[in-house]
This record gives structure tokens, C-alpha cells and sequence, in this order.
């Protein structure tokens, strides 16, 4: 016993030693792997920022000088003075003009040349020496940031205020162009360097500038994945062939470009990969220390316990025949004896209660028989004996239904009956009625119904309470209807009358006086308390009496028979 209590201990502390060691290298390797990445992402975030900073300034410097230009009196003023000047005045107003806007060059390392261009006479003062540089500025329609060659320009037209919807009214264009090798100078500040990040700018999501060598896979990736979100900074993760990328992506909005960095994480991660190795090694011997200590454990312990859950699944079942054979030798072998003994007692106690059941059956069939009133048959003898003489073919009516009544209660053994034979006890009771009082009645029954097997003297009583408490009740009252009709897995039954009905007050007291759970004091309500109660306990919740006025303003009764409960339930049985 001393041996079983430490092994029972042991798995416990290897179980939770084996876990603890699990966790703990989950963890530190999740942990660093985790704060190495942040602190990347971070540091890159911070670069990118820094850089996007920058390039705003140069966009505003940009803008600022292209709307300083636009604004000035001298360039404003300039085509209506030179008509009133000779030529050299006028060579030397132009001279001036260049060298205001020559004069911000000398200061600022982003701007490569600055032009105006009059559109009345093709006038263009330019401070660089392409010979080209006017055909950009002949095709400006509107102020903003355009790609021209593959340079950015920022141009600014003149009415500048109330921008002319016709380029015909616009009457100057200063443009302002980037330095393009800036530009490209200016994406080193925004990666650590190395040939671990890299940087670019994507411009239009088609001009691409960069200093180095792109890798096309990851600017392919980029033109798919990135956003026109000019708030956050994104971040997206790529895993091309071996290697691990995250990539970053910013929106400047004015020149729509895309600053966009990448970092391969590989070359970050290789020191942390061998701690990895070192962690699935150790994993492998723990498992392989695991996998005995299970096989142990199941040997002792898991396959006794399975043995025992599927007996006691055999005995829910109802096979109380099932034993256990095995003998272990440890702690399950009292268990096992105990459930062999607990079984043997539940098939005794079973076979006791199967005998008394049917002896109960047997009783409830016969008390069923008994409790039909026997003063139906007092007054039918009577209505025999009164219209003996005046009506023979009365007598043999009422003679043969009497029969036929009788003798389906003598006989009836059994607590399930079919659908249809409980009907035709039914028509006889309603022939005998409608020969001592006006009763016109209708019994529909679809065929395929008919055969279904259902508790014994459910019907009857239903039709019996629709003329006592309704048609006899009611003067001029002569009418009853029985409606079977298929529903899921059973039946509904109606039976209606056109007699006395009830209010809706009476009937949610009725319904009060049949969910009690002993009978009403008195006669009266006995039988359809009896009858309900039955088809609650038979065939479920749903299956008990419902009560509704039908269009005859008499009384409707609805019940349930669910046909898939073969054996029925246990019901009450109350005398009436």
C-alpha cells in the first residue's frame, strides 16, 4: 500500500514538474523573441517617423515657396510693365525676377529649380539649364504635386485665390521642383543600415525611389498590402522562402507616396534560434520521460477507469447482466468487486419491480373498466324497456351498441389500444346518446392513423364530459365532432361540442384546477383531471388537456399523442 501511495505521488510531481518546465521555456523563449522584435519595430518606427518629419518640412518649404512666387507683385505685375518698357528695362525686370527666385537655391539642399511661366506669351524664367524644363509647366491644369519624368514638382497658378475651372484663364504657373538625389540621400535616416533594412519611397504606387537595390519580391508585396492611411504608421509581416520580413509603410498625402521600410528579422533572430534548439531538445527528452510515465499511468490507472465507465454505460443501458472479470492488483480490485456486487442488487430489485408492474398494469385496466358509470347502463335498460313495444328497430339498435360497448371494456387487457378502436368505442357511445336525445355527430380519422397504438379510455371520457357539461347544459345543443389529424411524430385529437362553453376566466381556472397535482374535492373535474394528468406522465409536457372556444361558441378539448413513446409513461389513475 506504501509503494501505490508514492507512485500515485510521484506522477503527481512529475505531471506538474513536466509542466512547469514546459511553461517556463514557452515562456522565456515567447518573451524574447517578443521584447527583440518590439524593440526593432520600434526603433524602425521611430526612424520612419523621424524621416517622414523631414519630408514634410521639404513639401512645405516646397509649397511655401510655389505659393510665395505666385503671390509676389513683381511676377504678378510683371507682363502689364514690360509693355510700357523698352527692352533692356524689361531684361532687367526679368533679370530681377530671376533672382528672387534663384535666391532660396543657395539655402536649401531639397530644391532643385524653381520656374515661372506666363501662358499669354510662352514668357519663362527658369534657374536651371534644361532645355526642356517649359514642356512641364505648358501642360499644368490645376495647383498641387505632380510626377513629371519621374521628378516631383509642386505647381502653384495664378489666379491663386479662386483657382480658374479653365485652364484657358490661368494666367502664370510657378513650379518648384525636388532634388531627386535628395530625395534618395534622404531614405538613409530612415533604416539602421546594413544589409539588413533598406528603405524606398513609392510614389503613385508606380515611381519607385530608392538608393539601393530593392528587393522585387518585397516591393511587389508592398504595392499589394499597403494603405492610404496618412495617421499610423503600418506594420505588415512577410515570410518569403527562409526569411522573416517586417515591413513598415507611411502615406504622405500631399505627394501621395508611400515611405516604406523593410527589416529581415533572420538576421536579428539567429542567436535567439539557437536557444530555440536547445528548447526543442530539451522537449524531446521530456517527452520521451512523459510518454513512460503515461504508459504507467495508464496500465494502473486510465484503463481501469475506462473498464469501469463502460460498464456503468452497459448498465444505463438496461444490461444489468454486465460484470467485471478483471482482478488488478491495486486499489480498483474492491472497486470492481463493489460494482458487481451493486449490479447484481439493481438486476434483483429490477426483476421485483418488472412482476409488481405488471401485476399494477393489470390493476390499472381493471379500475379503468369499473370506473365507466354504471348509471349509463341503468338508463339505457330503461330506454330498452320503453320503447319495446312502440319501436323494435330502436331496441335492436341500441341492443347491439350496448353490446359492442360492453364488450370492448370486458375485453380490453391491455394498457395500449389502437387509435381506431378507441374511435369506434366512441361511435358507439355517441349511437347509443343519439337514440334517447337529438345528437348529430362526426368522427374524421385519416387512415394512415388508424393502426397507432394509445393509451386506453382517453377519448371516451372526452366525449362523455362534452355532452354532460356542455350539450346537456345548453338548450338546443345537439352537435359533437371528432377531428384526428397527423402532426410531427403523433396525433391531435379535438372534440368539440356546441354547448355550453366557457369564459376565458373559467377556462384558465379550469386549466388551475387539472396542473394540481392531487384531484378536485368532489365529482365534478375528477375525469378530466384523470385523463390529463395520464397523457402528461404517457407522452410528456405538451401531451395534456387544451381548452379553446371553437366557431359554435361551445367548447373545443385538444390533446397530444406523441406516437414515438412506444411504452408510454406512468399516469394516474383517480376514480371518477
Amino acid at each position: 500500500m506504501i509503494k501505490k501511495v508514492n507512485m500515485k505521488r510521484f506522477i503527481y510531481f512529475f505531471v506538474f514538474f513536466l509542466l512547469l518546465t514546459l511553461s517556463l521555456f514557452f515562456v522565456m523563449n515567447s518573451l524574447g523573441s517578443k521584447t527583440i522584435q518590439e524593440s526593432l519595430v520600434n526603433s524602425s518606427k521611430n526612424q520612419l517617423a523621424y524621416t517622414e518629419s523631414i519630408l514634410d518640412g521639404i513639401i512645405s518649404e516646397a509649397s511655401l515657396y510655389g505659393i510665395q512666387y505666385t503671390a509676389d507683385t513683381s511676377v504678378r505685375f510683371y507682363q502689364s510693365k514690360i509693355q510700357e518698357m523698352n527692352n533692356y528695362d524689361a531684361q532687367m525686370k526679368k533679370n530681377d525676377i530671376y533672382d528672387r527666385i534663384s535666391a532660396p537655391l543657395l539655402s536649401s539642399q531639397a530644391i532643385e529649380s524653381i520656374g515661372i511661366y506666363w501662358k499669354s506669351d510662352g514668357t519663362f524664367i527658369f534657374t536651371g539649364h534644361d532645355s526642356l524644363a517649359k514642356q512641364p509647366f505648358q501642360k499644368v491644369t490645376q495647383r498641387g504635386w505632380q510626377i513629371v519624368n519621374n521628378n516631383l514638382y509642386y505647381f502653384s497658378i495664378y489666379p491663386y485665390i479662386h483657382e480658374p475651372k479653365n485652364p484657358a484663364n490661368i494666367q502664370y504657373i510657378v513650379g518648384v521642383k525636388l532634388k531627386k538625389e535628395y530625395l534618395t540621400s534622404l531614405l538613409e535616416k530612415a533604416v539602421s543600415g546594413g544589409e539588413s533594412s533598406n528603405a524606398f519611397l513609392l510614389v503613385n504606387k508606380s515611381l519607385m525611389i530608392s538608393n539601393k537595390a530593392v528587393d522585387i519580391r518585397i516591393e511587389e508585396k508592398a504595392k499589394e498590402t499597403i494603405t492610404p492611411n496618412a495617421h499610423e504608421i503600418l506594420k505588415f509581416d512577410y515570410h518569403i522562402n527562409d526569411d522573416d520580413y517586417y515591413v513598415l509603410s507611411k502615406y504622405i498625402e500631399p505627394i501621395d507616396t508611400y515611405l516604406v521600410t523593410y527589416t529581415r528579422m533572420s538576421d536579428f533572430l539567429n542567436p535567439l534560434n539557437r536557444n530555440k534548439q536547445v528548447f526543442f531538445v530539451s522537449i524531446l527528452i521530456i517527452l520521451i520521460i512523459g510518454l513512460i510515465v503515461i504508459f504507467m499511468f495508464y496500465r494502473n490507472y486510465y484503463r481501469n477507469v475506462y473498464l469501469l465507465d463502460k460498464k456503468f454505460y452497459q448498465v444505463e443501458q438496461g444490461n444489468y447482466s454486465t460484470r467485471i472479470s478483471e482482478n488488478p492488483d491495486n486499489q480498483f480490485y474492491s472497486l470492481f468487486k463493489s460494482f458487481n456486487h451493486m449490479v447484481a442488487k439493481i438486476q434483483a430489485l429490477f426483476a421485483s419491480l418488472k412482476i409488481e408492474t405488471e401485476l399494477r398494469r393489470n390493476a390499472e385496466v381493471k379500475q379503468l373498466q369499473a370506473q365507466i358509470n354504471p348509471h349509463f347502463l341503468y338508463n339505457n335498460l330503461f330506454f330498452i324497456m320503453a320503447v319495446a313495444k312502440t319501436s323494435p328497430e330502436a331496441v335492436m339498435q341500441m341492443s347491439k351498441h350496448l353490446a359492442e360497448y360492453y364488450r370492448y371494456l370486458t375485453k380490453m387487457n391491455s394498457d395500449n389500444v389502437t387509435l381506431a378502436s378507441e374511435l369506434q368505442l366512441a361511435d358507439h357511445f355517441l349511437s347509443i346518446m343519439s337514440l334517447s336525445k337529438k345528437i348529430n355527430y362526426e368522427i374524421n380519422l385519416p387512415p394512415e392513423l388508424g393502426e397507432h397504438l394509445i393509451m386506453p379510455l382517453i377519448i371516451q371520457p372526452m366525449v362523455e364530459n362534452a355532452i354532460q357539461h356542455g350539450i346537456e347544459e345548453q338548450q338546443g345543443a345537439y352537435r359533437v365532432t371528432i377531428d384526428v389529424k397527423e402532426l410531427d411524430t403523433g396525433a391531435i385529437i379535438i372534440v368539440a361540442d356546441d354547448g355550453k362553453g366557457l369564459t376565458a376566466e373559467e377556462i384558465h381556472q379550469l386549466m388551475a384546477r387539472l396542473e394540481n397535482e392531487s384531484p378536485p374535492e368532489g365529482s365534478r373535474g375528477i375525469g378530466l383531471w384523470n385523463i390529463h394528468h395520464r397523457l402528461k406522465n404517457a407522452y410528456g409536457e405538451l401531451s395534456g388537456l387544451r381548452f379553446f372556444i371553437n366557431e359554435w361558441g361551445g367548447l373545443s378539448v385538444l390533446a397530444f399523442i406523441d406516437f414515438s413513446l412506444d411504452e408510454g409513461g406512468q399516469y394516474a389513475i383517480t376514480d371518477s
